[in-house]
């Protein structure tokens, strides 16, 4: 295979969310060095949506983790996985670019048959024994954005130029159309995370939504399914002029939703991510994460931090009042007035 013109490209990155939305300029740097190369994507179905309408993406392979789960003894799993490992191979990919880094997804890598496998150096698991070509990722100081766009050196430089082509769906436009009407101007807020120590302050959500409505803008809240008591009580606490959709939206219409916020707030989630991809003015919420490494692309300086950099995953939930004392709901407010200002007088 000529290194230099690959006629097929398939990426492997199945999740999750905002891992994926900072590995879509990989996706559009590839296209623009081999235009007419098919660049296929293997992703959880749960995070499709986030690659379904891409102009550079051929097709998109499933990689359904609950599906595959105990391969080994359960007939069904070890049926499915023989499937999706015929469909790589029946695809006779020229480069496999595993972004995930784990020993799963190197697997898939070696499996497909592909003669140019090329992942992370520091790929966990044992996992870059398993490529044909390591990139050192420099994890801890660059961004994820920058980390993934490395990952193409073995086939061409990577461009000056950062682009992500996130689409919204317009089926989902036209949901979220209906439901918010276009009567105010609206601010998102992503309150909850997946780790307790992500979070800033509950309290402090509740001041900043009374400060923004006060302002004569809406309040609307994003959370997942198991997040929507959370959410609800935050809308609450705001008043009327706030809405929960927690638990209310597919990822489709959460892309629409973010899409036509004048801002997005919220802590170090998925969310964040997919409104930065977006463009979307935001400021990004951190305590125990480090920006440099996991910031919001494009935007680091409006990042606001309410605790040092720590091990989030060891650490239990935030102290709420002592987060809102370092970083007090009018600090954000100011923050955010400074964005808006911004896109009025742009």
């Amino acid at each position: 295979m000529n290194m230099t013109s690959p006629q097929k490209i398939l990426i492997i990155k199945p999740s999750s969310l905002g891992d994926v939305a900072t590995c879509l300029p990989l996706l559009c740097d590839l296209k623009t060095h081999f235009p007419d190369a098919r660049i296929d994507w293997l992703i959880s179905p749960a995070f499709s949506a986030l690659v379904r309408n891409h102009p550079d993406i051929c097709a998109m392979i499933y990689f359904d983790r609950s599906a595959l789960a105990g391969w080994c003894w359960k007939p069904s799993s070890a049926a499915t996985l023989r499937t999706l490992v015929n469909q790589l191979r029946k695809a006779t990919y020229d480069v496999v670019i595993d972004a995930q880094g784990l020993m799963r997804s190197a697997l898939l890598a070696w499996a497909s048959g592909a003669p140019v496998r090329i992942g992370p150096g520091d790929a966990r698991e044992g996992a870059k024994f398993l490529y044909t070509h390591r990139v050192d990722s420099h994890r801890h100081l660059q961004l994820a954005v920058d980390r993934m766009r490395l990952l193409q050196t073995p086939l061409a430089p990577v461009p000056d130029a950062v682009r992500f082509n996130l689409r919204v769906d317009p089926v989902a436009a036209d949901k979220v159309h209906r439901m918010l009407g276009e009567d105010q101007p609206y601010v998102v807020l992503l309150p909850a995370a997946r780790w307790q120590a992500k979070i800033w302050s509950a309290d402090g959500y509740a001041e900043l939504g009374r400060l923004i409505t006060d302002r004569g803008m809406k309040v609307v809240i994003l959370g997942s399914p198991t997040e929507e008591p959370m959410c609800a009580a935050l809308a609450a606490g705001i008043g009327s002029n706030a809405r929960s959709l927690a638990g209310k939206t597919d990822l489709a219409e959460m892309i629409a939703v973010l899409d036509r916020a004048v801002a997005v707030v919220g802590n170090d989630t998925g969310p964040l991510h997919v409104a930065a991809a977006l463009g979307r003015p935001l400021i990004g919420l951190y305590g125990p994460t480090d920006e440099k490494s996991v910031g919001p692309w494009g935007q680091l300086d409006h990042v606001l931090r309410f605790a040092p950099p720590a091990d989030y995953r060891q650490r239990e939930a935030p102290d709420d009042a002592a987060n809102l004392r370092r970083l007090p709901a009018r600090t954000i407010w100011n923050k955010l007035q400074e964005l808006l200002d911004g896109q009025i007088h742009s």
